[in-house]
């Protein structure tokens, strides 16, 4: 947080913490006015006592209390009905001189008003009566409401003094406020900043956590889901199907000769071979069609929602496309075929371990029978 956000924040009840200078100020112009007001009466040693009591040594207690109440503001606003009070009585203890009194009446309403706002029109004129109600309980009751020049020039100028530094303080005030809202709006947007770059970073995250995620589900060389996804996917693919009592078949395929292929044209040409039949096998699968490269040169394709007759007639399809598909390897023109495993649920198996192991003995049979075939589980058993 900025130093100007800390000192706001340490002074924020504002017209408290400057109610000190204020007072002081407030007290010494109307002092000068009365004092001027009443020297040509020339009044006994008691007026003036309670002339400094009032105009010197107040201010400092009101300061001293506000310093030693727990909650300032609320001690500023009991002040500032026993400054109406006050004043109330010292208008009527002279008399009601007209400047003096509008003088005082004003400087205590514009106190009142800044800092209780409609209320504060209410309580200053009952404050201001109070005072003058027991002021005339102890002087009599007397109207002199007429000033010297003198006397009216300095209640002018007192007065608008005092409106001038109450300006001033208000205008410090909005200043302070302006800084305080700009250095606000300033960590604002760094927040905002900070906020829209967490979320960037978690949504990179996510990315990357996704990312290693298919990484770990996925075969590096041909792309197809792997047997780790296979294994955590088809039990539940498998439960489905038996909910909703529908039928699962699977394609377990083998390349016929892969290790020939290996040992006449290299292993670049066997991964060649590898990455176009699972080529072959993503473009003809349906979207929800499981890939995998089961491992070494054997391919496993499950197939939900198709029955056994249908996934025997993909086999022969995809036999077909197989043994017409030529591999380009440089200037090899490679020919292979492949051997095709099927079983099915629920003829076969109801679980995901049993239908491979059905698959993987329809697929031995396919080889030992010539390959370059397709064999569903139970054929020639």
């Amino acid at each position: 947080m900025s130093t100007v956000a800390l000192d706001f924040e340490r002074t924020h009840e504002w017209v408290a913490v400057n109610s000190y200078r204020v007072r002081i100020a407030a007290f010494a112009l109307m002092a000068i006015p009365i004092a001027l007001h009443v020297l040509p009466q020339s009044p006994g040693a008691l007026f003036w006592v309670a002339f400094l009591l009032q105009f010197a040594a107040y201010p400092h207690l009101m300061q001293w209390r506000i310093r030693a109440c727990e909650h300032a503001e609320k001690a500023e606003l009991d002040n500032l009905v026993v400054d109406a009070v006050v004043s109330g009585a010292w208008a009527a203890g002279l008399g009601f001189p007209l400047w003096i009194t509008v003088a005082l009446c004003l400087a205590t309403l514009l106190n009142h008003t800044i800092m209780r706002g409609l209320p504060g029109i209410l309580i200053c004129p009952a404050a201001l009566l109070s005072g003058a109600l027991a002021s005339t309980t102890v002087i009599a009751f007397r109207v002199s409401a007429d000033t010297d020049g003198l006397v009216t020039l300095a209640s002018i100028i007192g007065l608008a003094i005092y409106l001038s530094l109450m300006g001033v303080e208000f205008f410090t005030y909005i200043r302070r406020l302006q800084e305080v809202q700009g250095a606000v709006a300033a960590q604002k947007q760094i927040l905002e900043d900070a906020n829209a770059a967490l979320h960037e970073q978690i949504r990179t995250i996510h990315d990357l956590q996704e990312t290693l995620r298919e990484q770990a589900n996925r075969d590096s060389l041909t792309g197809l889901f792997n047997r780790r996804y296979l294994e955590g996917t088809l039990e539940r693919e498998i439960a489905r199907c038996k909910r909703e009592e529908t039928p699962i078949s699977m394609l377990l395929f083998d390349i016929d000769h892969f290790k020939l292929i290996n040992d006449t044209y290299g292993h670049q040409a066997g991964d060649e071979v590898l990455r176009v039949l699972a080529r072959i096998l993503q473009d003809s699968a349906r979207a929800e069609d499981i890939v995998c490269r089961y491992g070494g040169e054997e391919f496993l394709l499950v197939l939900p929602k198709m029955p056994l007759n249908i996934a025997r007639e993909r086999g022969e399809y995809l036999l077909r496309l197989f043994e017409a598909t030529v591999v380009v390897f440089g200037e090899r023109r490679i020919r292979i075929t492949t051997s095709i495993g099927i079983a099915g649920t629920p003829l076969h198996s109801d679980f995901a371990e049993g239908l491979i192991r059905c698959a993987d003995e329809a697929l031995y049979l396919a080889k030992h029978n010539g390959r370059n075939r397709v064999v569903t589980f139970g054929d020639a058993m």
